[in-house]
């Protein structure tokens, strides 16, 4: 129990300064495009905001790793919700951004959903060596799942890439309202989809950390080498892919479509590979699905009614 709340602590203020640092990222970014002519615009990296927008970030990421070792994914990628709350804060404190009362009233269903999926989510977290896990990476669910996954991913990103091409040809006034929506909901779902891998990597990084600070040293496994390989490629392609967000879109949109992409996700793959859901009871069961649900109805209100820029 102790352990829980060690991790869920530790989590919480992980995730508020990786949303801080993400406004401030996004600060670097208008800072940038504000500096004419364009030829003349220094590097994102030469810019104080960004560099301190990543500090945060990077910093937020640590103390989420940490988190993993003592909680199960499912609950703490559920306290992320944390990050909506904060973020309509953030951006309007460091980017004077507004957030209509339609953005405000769906984050707060989000939040609620999350409450739901973290007062009935798992709370355990046991520790594992590399052949347990490399166990749970051959179950019948994890597999179809993460087929699902990478399936539905590439449709995203293929009507992004549409979206693109139309929006090069035709320009922001020859864009009808529902391409506009699909551009950054189409970018959100891919990024997210293969972006949380990164938090599943990162659970199993610290799982087996923790088996080696315990006396069990995992070091010495080539799992424990490919895991922190495929962590590292999936952080990368989360982190760029934020990067390049918050330069396409405004962050008051792209933040929470990405943070509710992140969680959703994040909450589901880590359920169904470390099989968190056997756990559940009936009636938690049924709790922590109408958690999901309430997180997706809010996002479908965020997708259909808040999208605009």
């Amino acid at each position: 129990m102790t352990g829980w709340y060690i991790g869920a602590i530790v989590n919480v203020v992980g995730s508020i300064l990786i949303n801080l640092g993400t406004n401030v990222m996004k600060l670097g970014h208008n800072k940038r495009s504000a500096d004419l002519p364009e030829s003349s615009r220094r590097p994102i990296r030469k810019y104080r905001e960004w560099q301190c927008g990543v500090s945060l970030f990077a910093v937020g990421n640590a103390l989420n790793f940490v988190s993993f070792g003592f909680a199960a994914q499912s609950l703490l990628a559920a306290l992320g919700s944390i990050q909506f709350v904060s973020n309509v804060f953030f951006a309007w404190f460091v980017l004077h951004e507004r957030a209509d009362r339609r953005v405000i009233v769906a984050t707060a269903m989000i939040v609620v959903g999350c409450i739901v999926l973290v007062a009935f989510g798992n709370h355990q977290s046991k520790p594992m060596n590399s052949r347990q896990l490399q166990h749970l990476f051959q179950n019948d669910i994890y597999i179809a799942y993460l087929s699902w996954l990478l399936a539905t991913a590439g449709l995203a990103y293929i009507v992004y890439q549409i979206g693109t091409q139309k929006l090069k040809r035709e320009g922001l006034g020859g864009m009808s309202h529902r391409w506009m929506k699909a551009l950054p909901i189409s970018y959100s779902l891919f990024s997210g989809m293969i972006g949380t891998q990164s938090v599943l990597f990162s659970k199993a990084l610290s799982t087996l950390m923790r088996t080696t600070i315990d006396g069990h040293s995992q070091l010495g496994t080539w799992f424990f080498w490919l895991v922190l390989v495929l962590f590292l490629c999936c952080a990368y392609f989360w982190v760029t892919s934020l990067n390049k967000a918050l330069r396409l879109f405004p962050a008051v949109v792209i933040v929470p479509t990405m943070q509710i992409s992140w969680t959703l996700f994040s909450v589901v793959s880590g359920g169904i590979y470390y099989q968190e859901y056997h756990a559940f009871t009936a009636f938690t069961a049924s709790m922590f699905g109408l958690g999901i649900l309430v997180s997706l109805v809010s996002k479908l209100m965020t997708l259909v009614c808040c999208i605009t820029f």
